[in-house]
């Protein structure tokens, strides 16, 4: 019975907390780590869907209250360095193809549901110090993140992310 009462409780509290986050700002909803759940391009013409980075990807998405962030995404599955950490050209070509990375600052515009990221730095070097915007929506613990011109093909880019649970001390 003290099982029971225990998940009732526990279910009610995640209730009315995904409930009060819903009526906060945007800006205020993204705060926090996010794990990556699926990448894909999606095609507007041809209806069709690529899992950019296979059907697993990994990865992080950090936004701070301080307008920070930080991005990681990688294909799961890279190869390893068949020597240590000296890789052949093929091996770091792979390994660069199946990674997204970027950080710098960003800002929340709560009327057309955008972020707008000011990349200081990334894996691709073309991105540094350029100003990108993307279009995000959340619902409970999940964020939508639309990228409309995205490095990995034509079409729009979405990332599907559910907020990381705490970390173990």
């Amino acid at each position: 019975m003290k099982n029971l009462l225990w998940i009732v409780t526990a279910a009610v509290a995640s209730y009315t907390g995904a409930a009060i986050a819903a009526d906060l700002p945007l800006k205020q909803q993204i705060i926090g780590t996010w794990n990556v759940i699926s990448f894909v391009n999606e095609n507007e013409k041809t209806g069709k869907k690529t899992d950019v980075f296979g059907s697993s990807p990994k990865g992080h998405f950090m936004f701070d209250a301080t307008g920070h962030f930080s991005i990681n995404l990688m294909r799961e599955g890279r190869p390893k360095f068949g020597y240590r950490d000296s890789p052949t050209i093929g091996e770091a070509k792979a390994a660069l193809e199946g990674l997204i990375t970027m950080f710098g600052s960003y800002k929340v515009n709560e009327l057309d549901h955008s972020i707008s990221l000011d990349i200081v730095g990334g894996s691709y070097p073309r991105w540094d110090n350029t100003h990108q915007k993307r279009f995000i929506s959340i619902s409970d613990d999940e964020l939508t993140y639309k990228n409309p011109t995205p490095a990995s093909g034509s079409g729009t880019g979405v990332v599907l992310l559910k907020r990381a649970a705490p970390a173990n001390d």
